[in-house]
């Protein structure tokens, strides 16, 4: 019954952490700024608030139950004044609200780093029973923890589709427009880990507590906030998350056999530490240099259009347009500029017909009959010539 109780009261627990608020505030203030600049850019938000954690609850609760079995085997401790810290570290790197800093390669390494300090250094600067209590967690576990996240990170990019990443207008070095597509996702890792019963009984007395090997323990849920964002300018969407996936899922195997490797040679814990941030760093690095050499994808084409996205729900989305294929014709009408191409929908607003360049080069066709009230560009999303976005009037 202790157990049953405990492991209620570990949920919540929750409460006392920030990193459920933390979740909501970035959810929040990135779903207000993208609503934002997707109604600068095309005259409407895209997608709705909180999609960026679509389809990341089954990964995450997956990883939450094989963290949770690694912590009870291994004994993994976590103190609040540990989770305070842990949540200021997350708090600080994604103030510029880029989900890229939230990766486990990056905010658990620094916070290992901190808390090495502050047990070496702290003592003339800190309270000694601040120190105590963040030397509760062991710094051989953190690595565990990264590479298990980082697996998890590789997991969902590797089941990105275009439906997925958002679609995005920037201002290139000549002073034109060019689409991109951010690849980007936020979610909770819950997991369960041991919480000292000194952190519990000076508040609440009659909690139950769990005995083990001589010392008392409580549960506590840590939902670990994971996010991380990738922006594909040459590449499609799909074939950047896959690009990425397969050199992370590297990045995490040899983070996991560092930290393995750390149960007989300590310092194999702190190489572990810096290989997953220095080897997120190279990942990103190569990235980059592979988006800056390659020719991008998402720019006018001089003949036809270039589909950037599709809103949801809407005639594009049934076409089954995709992000990179080129419209060339609509009713038989070969269409260069958006213009055009509203004309030409609106010389038949019963049926359309598109002639589309699909992503092999090979033409297809895609119609669909019209009804009213639906988008007057069937909801297709193009690369312009300005970001500023102007709504074309029907001819009476």
């Amino acid at each position: 019954m202790d157990w049953v109780m405990e492991i209620v009261l570990a949920f919540l627990r929750v409460f006392m952490q920030p990193f459920i608020y933390l979740f909501l505030l970035f959810i929040l203030i990135s779903g207000y700024r993208r609503v934002k600049k997707d109604r600068k850019n095309f005259g409407s938000k895209v997608y709705p608030y909180f999609y960026e954690t679509k389809n990341t609850w089954s990964i995450a609760i997956v990883f939450g139950i094989l963290l949770s079995g690694l912590s009870f085997l291994s004994g993994f401790m976590v103190s609040i004044p540990f989770s305070l810290l842990l949540g200021f570290i997350m708090l600080v790197v994604a103030i510029a609200n880029r989900f890229s800093w939230l990766s486990a390669s990056y905010v658990l390494p620094i916070t290992a780093a901190i808390l090495y300090f502050v047990n070496v250094y702290g003592e003339g600067y800190l309270p000694i029973s601040w120190i105590v209590n963040l030397d509760i967690t062991d710094l051989f576990y953190i690595p565990f923890l990264v590479g298990m996240l980082l697996l998890a990170e590789t997991w969902y990019l590797s089941g990105i589709h275009h439906v997925d990443s958002f679609p995005d207008l920037v201002k290139s070095s000549r002073g034109k427009y060019l689409g991109q597509h951010r690849i980007k996702k936020l979610t909770i890792v819950p997991f369960v880990a041991l919480l000292p019963g000194g952190f519990i009984e000076p508040f609440a007395s009659w909690w139950p507590l769990l005995e083990v090997g001589g010392s008392s323990f409580g549960l506590i849920v840590i939902p670990y906030v994971l996010g991380f964002e990738y922006v594909a300018k040459s590449m499609l969407p799909k074939h950047a998350s896959k690009w990425l996936s397969k050199r992370i899922a590297v990045l995490a195997i040899v983070v996991l056999l560092l930290a393995a490797g750390g149960y007989f040679v300590p310092i194999l814990t702190v190489f572990a530490l810096a290989a997953a941030f220095i080897g997120k760093e190279i990942v990103q690095y190569s990235y980059r240099n592979v988006e800056q050499k390659n020719v991008p994808i998402f720019q006018p084409a001089g003949n036809g259009l270039v589909v950037l996205g599709t809103l949801p729900d809407t005639p594009a989305d049934k076409l089954e347009l995709i992000p990179g294929e080129i419209i060339v014709k609509v009713n038989g009408i070969k269409v260069d500029n958006e213009e055009e191409f509203y004309h030409a929908v609106n010389n038949n607003r019963a049926f359309c017909k598109l002639s589309i360049k699909d992503l092999s080069g090979e033409i297809r066709f895609a119609q669909k009959a019209l009804y009213e009230g639906e988008h007057h560009k069937l909801g297709i999303l193009f690369v312009k010539e300005s970001a500023s976005y102007t709504i074309l009037k029907q001819e009476s």
